[in-house]
């Protein structure tokens, strides 16, 4: 009975939170999805309780629990990379997990109105749900990854976020599979997974409501900022003249000061050295400039300045993780990552190219 409370506190607390996504304006990626993934917790409790019940309806609210934990990993990317970093690939995956479920559902619903028996769907359903459980187990884990990759980089108030994020989120899904599946015995799983299901359900979406909260009140107060410092009607006007403003002090700081060579140049760096908001500085490098982020823009001087080092007499005898570390980076992995995604090969593949262009020319074929 008890059980059946704590389902009905989950089905409440879903459909409030779904709800609630319509009182943000403007409506994000984030909320879109936090509704989508709140909708589906709903239909999680609906389809124990009527399963409870011994009710038909189970087999209908289990099709809509379809959006569980492909749509919390998009979510997770959304809070912590921006809306605009899922692309069609993401939704994609996320999609596929949602019909691999919904056809192991049908099919339990088929066989529940006896449209077909469970001797015809047993491989079928035995393939969709190993399949699923293989995709479900690394969307799971990427869903965290979201949260602490870049860590170190990030604000301090996205540091908190992450860190709120990924604690639930790996208090949950630990206490359901490690703690539930490989430490308690079978006859104490039957009574207390249950709990651990509804208890990480409610725990993750109302820590996702809460930093959905904290971001959209984080974003209202930037905006009220700029709104008062500016003084004028005309905000975006203002906004691009500072833009420009800050971009011209990073880009002096960069040529002129090299400061990319630094090897643990962060954001906040930069920000202290001209004296502005963390935030400022990623929004004049995102508008004034090709580069995604801030890391990115920086590590496009360090390539740039890699490539002089590498085509250069006095260093050609260097290695290429020397001449990583020269440009401002930390490691090797990272350089060789970063100038292949800018150059489309590796250091070493763009010395040699080079290399044979300079042979080439000091030794022209003379025609007979």
């Amino acid at each position: 009975m008890w059980l059946n409370y704590a389902y009905y506190v989950l089905l409440f607390c879903t459909l409030t939170v779904m709800l609630a996504q319509l009182c943000f304006r403007p409506v994000r990626v984030e909320h879109i999805l936090t509704a989508i993934f709140s909708g589906s917790l709903a239909m999680v409790a609906l389809q124990v309780l009527t399963a409870q019940a011994d009710s038909p309806y189970q087999y209908v609210f289990a099709l809509g629990t379809c959006a569980t934990c492909n749509v919390i990993w998009l979510i997770s990317r959304a809070l912590f990379r921006g809306g605009e970093s899922l692309a069609i690939q993401h939704y994609t995956l996320a999609a596929s997990i949602a019909i691999l479920v919904m056809i192991s559902r049908s099919l339990e619903l088929m066989e529940s109105v006896n449209w077909l028996t469970a001797d015809n769907t047993v491989w079928i359903k035995g393939a969709v749900s190993e399949i699923t459980q293989l995709l479900s187990s690394t969307i799971l884990a990427l869903a965290f990854w979201e949260a602490v990759r870049d860590f170190r980089q990030a604000t301090k108030t996205s540091q908190y976020q992450r860190l709120l994020f990924a604690g639930c989120f790996f208090t949950g899904v630990f206490s359901c599979t490690v703690v539930a599946e490989g430490i308690l015995t079978s006859d104490v799983i039957r009574q207390v997974k249950p709990w651990f299901v509804v208890s990480s359900a409610l725990l993750i979406t109302l820590v996702t409501f809460i930093i959905l909260l904290w971001q959209h009140q984080s974003r209202r107060h930037t905006s009220k900022k700029s709104q008062i410092s500016s003084g004028t009607e005309n905000v975006a006007a203002t906004i691009l003249a500072d833009d420009e403003k800050v971009f011209k002090q990073i880009r002096q700081l960069m040529e002129q000061e090299q400061r990319f060579l630094q090897h643990d140049l962060k954001t906040i760096d930069i920000a202290n050295a001209l004296q502005v908001s963390e935030y400022r500085i990623s929004r004049a490098i995102r508008a004034l400039s090709a580069a995604a982020n801030v890391n990115q823009f920086i590590n496009s001087y360090r390539i740039s300045y890699a490539k002089q080092l590498l085509t250069s007499g006095h260093s050609e005898h260097w290695t290429i993780l020397v001449i990583s570390l020269e440009s401002g980076f930390a490691s090797l992995a990272p350089f060789n990552r970063a100038f292949k995604a800018s150059e489309g090969c590796t250091p070493n593949q763009y010395r040699q190219r080079y290399l044979n262009k300079e042979g080439v020319a000091s030794n022209p074929v003379v025609p007979n």
